[in-house]
């Protein structure tokens, strides 16, 4: 078992707390195995759902920090003062501060991934970030608990961030899931298996292809806040960058040594 008390180090530029992900192994996707347990669970699912989890491998990666909330509302609004960007459209319950940003496209999270010399995580970097090294199905184990994020039978917005204690990975990292969808770097759709496994923190890809992670306060099954589900809804637009939900938000990560 994992602790939950890993190094945190607080990033000058953003201000944010950032969580240490130590180098090593982690199992990355589902197996036939583990959707066969799902579906026995939930007669309601379908198996197509699982289909881009597979194959399931192991994955080596180097260590990396990570935010340990998604960016917020007043943090991204801090990277607009600086740098002189503009706000999104705010969502229909307007900005709160310690909120997750949302509405926020490709090319706006990878300017604030640029801001604070960081990256946008790729899908591994994400997945061991909430999954750990023992291949649990949520953050916090392998048993659904409603408790831990919202969904939209509760919430009809986003939350503050850490509204959820029991909402937190092996880790220690918070909101993995069910807060808000996370923008993530993809291997092209077809080589989820090929997808490199030792990538260096640096600037984001140009022209890396896009997912989203997590799930969202608007998930109506918990199939989709699971640490292995992967959503394409965004793809459609990679190239334009523009797609933005009031759903969709994003958390970065950061070299091993950074200052």
């Amino acid at each position: 078992m994992l602790s939950t008390m890993n190094e945190v180090k607080v990033n000058e530029i953003d201000g944010a707390e950032m969580v240490w992900i130590p180098e090593g192994e982690f199992t990355i996707g589902s197996s036939d195995a583990d959707i066969d347990a799902i579906l026995l669970q939930h007669s309601d699912w379908r198996a197509d759902w699982f289909a881009q989890e597979k194959p399931q491998r192991v994955v080596s990666l180097p260590g990396y920090w990570i935010h340990r909330d998604p960016v917020t509302v007043a943090q991204f609004r801090a990277c607009c003062a600086a740098t002189e960007w503009r706000m999104p459209t705010a969502p229909e319950w307007g900005w709160q501060e310690d909120h997750p940003i949302v509405n926020v496209s490709w090319v706006e999270v990878t300017h604030y991934a640029e801001w604070i010399n960081g990256a946008i995580p790729t899908e591994a970097q994400w997945e061991k970030a909430a999954r750990g090294t023992d291949g649990r199905t949520w953050p916090w184990g392998n048993t659904w608990v409603p408790e831990n994020c919202s969904q939209a039978t509760k919430a009809k917005t986003t939350e503050p961030t850490g509204s959820h204690p029991g909402n937190i990975s092996p880790y220690g990292v918070r909101d993995m899931v069910g807060n808000v969808w996370e923008w993530c770097v993809v291997a092209p759709l077809g080589e989820y298996d090929k997808a490199p496994v030792r990538t260096p923190i640096r600037r984001t890809p140009a022209g890396s292809g896009h997912v989203l992670r997590g799930g969202s306060w608007q998930s109506t099954y918990e199939a989709y806040l699971r640490c292995a589900n992967r959503c394409f809804e965004c793809d459609f637009q990679r190239g334009k960058g523009s797609y933005r939900r009031p759903t969709v938000g994003f958390r970065c990560v950061v070299a091993a040594n950074f200052e």
